[in-house]
């Protein structure tokens, strides 16, 4: 769901870099999601979760990633 333009993120690539972080399982996983170009609705709606709880998620993944947003996270994974 990438826009065009907008450079993909392998799932290798990212799991190289974010199993450093010490992510957890489902962060991962949300984590994937999100670099893919999903919003944090359609990533609860995928996962049967609530939107606060994608939110709550990503709150912990930012800061274990020490980035402020998702535009940073993103970025960790670019082969720049």
């Amino acid at each position: 769901m990438a826009m065009i333009n907008d450079p993909e993120v392998t799932k290798e690539r990212y799991l190289e870099v974010a199993s450093k972080l010490g992510l957890t399982k489902r962060e991962l996983e949300l984590g994937f999601l999100k670099v893919s170009g999903f919003s944090n609705r359609r990533i609860a709606y995928m996962l049967g979760i609530s939107e606060q709880t994608v939110k709550n998620h990503f709150s912990h993944i930012y800061e274990k990633a020490f980035v402020p947003g998702k535009k940073e996270f993103k970025e960790l994974f670019l082969n720049i």
